[in-house]
C-alpha cells in the first residue's frame, strides 16, 4: 500500500483518494476494507472540560499489503487525521519514502516543502505541511529509521 499526502488537505491510499473533512461513512465505503471502530472518551484532567473524544477507524494489511494506520474523525464524524503506522512507501509531493528509511533522510526531504520544528530527537513537525514524523525509537521501538507519519486538517494544537 502507497499512502499519498498529495496536500494538506487531500490523501490517496493507493488510487483511492479523500479529503479531509470527508464524511466517516463516505470514507469507510471507498476504501472498502475492513476496521475497527475505536471511539472512546477520554478523561485527561479533573475538570469536565478535561475530556479527548477520539473517533478513529483502525485499518490493518488492507489491499493485500502489509500496512497499519488510523482515520481519526472530529465529533461530526468528518476526518481529521490520519495516523499511519506501517505502509509500503509514503509520497509528499514528489518526494517519496519508506519506514526502512532513515529518519534523518525523510527529514531532509520534507524540509524541501515546510520549515521544521524539532520537538525531541527523533520527532519533527512541519508546521505548513501539518505533518509529524518520528523515528522507531522516539515511538518506543529500536532504530533510527521511520516510525510514524501523521497528518491533520489542523495542526494548531500542536504550535
Amino acid at each position: 500500500m502507497v499512502f499519498e499526502y498529495v496536500s494538506t488537505g487531500r490523501v490517496k491510499i493507493d488510487e483511492i483518494a479523500f479529503e479531509f473533512g470527508d464524511s466517516r461513512e463516505r470514507v469507510r465505503a471507498i476504501i472498502g476494507s475492513i476496521y475497527t471502530e475505536d471511539n472512546q472518551t477520554i478523561q485527561i484532567g479533573a475538570t469536565e472540560d478535561d475530556i479527548i473524544h477520539q473517533r478513529r477507524d483502525i485499518y490493518s494489511n488492507i489491499n493485500s499489503s502489509e500496512n497499519y494506520f488510523f482515520l481519526s474523525y472530529d465529533m461530526q464524524d468528518l476526518l481529521s487525521e490520519v495516523e499511519v503506522h506501517f505502509c509500503d512507501s509514503i509520497k509528499v509531493f514528489e518526494s517519496q519514502f519508506e519506514f526502512d528509511d532513515d529518519f534523518e533522510s525523510v527529514k531532509s526531504k520534507l524540509i524541501l516543502y515546510s520549515p521544521v520544528i524539532i520537538r525531541n530527537e527523533g520527532e519533527c513537525f512541519f508546521n505548513n505541511l501539518k505533518v509529524v514524523i518520528m523515528s522507531k525509537e522516539q515511538m518506543g521501538g529500536e532504530g533510527t529509521t521511520l516510525g510514524y507519519f501523521y497528518c491533520a486538517a489542523d495542526v494548531t494544537h500542536l504550535d
